[in-house]
């Protein structure tokens, strides 16, 4: 789904794709989430990191790209790099290697201590990424007034999603991407969360819900525009959210 001539959102999954630079970007797998919410008796199948073995490879054959970009929170902790995550992101890492020439980690502000892992595999670790002369890739979880020079600025950290009331009176909720203009004239691209259980935070119009500066400083949240993914099928472009919540 073109939205340059340079960017697009890979149909079906929570992923954009560079042309210029032959690049796949994707935001927080979150990877060690199982084992966290363990220690708070919540006890959820490990399937994290088999999901996001399934994206890599399925992201590489789909595109060919050359080029992986991480844009932050491959793991959950803040505090420490725990036992699952060191597994998982090395058996992560390890066959993404495989698949892609390069590999890059845009910091996020859960990746504390990672380098423990990424270091073995000569990934370098950074805190914002040109793309191609006008996009910048960035966590999002701080507000960098540089960024601002870009006309397109690639984020994480938000895990948007979409609310849409079913049939039988229950709510269904969708991860998407989220087109935000920002009042500088630039554009974010939020990114879904990539995490099989980071179904994500329901977008609104209120912007003291977002988590992203970025956003809440500089966005025109009325004219957001969602892209909503359903995995391996679609990505169906709604309203802008000032026409849809009035819908709603």
């Amino acid at each position: 789904m073109r939205i340059t001539s340079d960017l697009y959102l890979l149909v079906g999954y929570p992923a954009l794709y560079v042309k210029s630079v032959r690049a796949v970007v994707i935001s927080d797998l979150h990877l060690g989430f199982e084992s966290a919410v363990a220690s708070e008796g919540i006890y959820l199948p490990r399937v994290q990191l088999k999901k996001a073995i399934d994206l890599v490879t399925n992201l590489s054959k789909i595109t060919n790209a050359e080029k992986l970009i991480i844009n932050g929170d491959l793991k959950h902790v803040f505090e420490k790099l725990t036992l699952q995550e060191r597994e998982e992101s090395t058996k992560l890492l390890s066959v993404a290697k495989d698949y892609f020439k390069e590999i890059v980690l845009v910091r996020g502000n859960h990746d504390n201590y990672i380098s423990v892992v990424t270091s073995r595999f000569d990934i370098p670790i950074v805190e914002k990424l040109e793309l191609n002369p006008e996009t910048v890739a960035l966590h999002g979880h701080t507000y960098e007034e540089e960024a601002l020079r870009y006309k397109y600025i690639v984020i994480g950290h938000e895990h948007p999603s979409l609310r849409i009331p079913d049939e039988l009176g229950g709510v269904l909720r969708f991860p998407c991407f989220l087109l935000t203009p920002l009042r500088n004239g630039s554009t974010a691209i939020v990114l879904p969360a990539a995490g099989h259980y980071q179904t994500g935070n329901p977008v609104t119009l209120d912007e003291n819900q977002y988590l992203s500066p970025l956003i809440k400083k500089q966005g025109i949240i009325g004219e957001s525009v969602p892209y909503v993914v359903e995995y391996g099928k679609i990505t169906l472009e709604f309203p802008r959210l000032s026409k849809l919540m009035l819908i709603s």
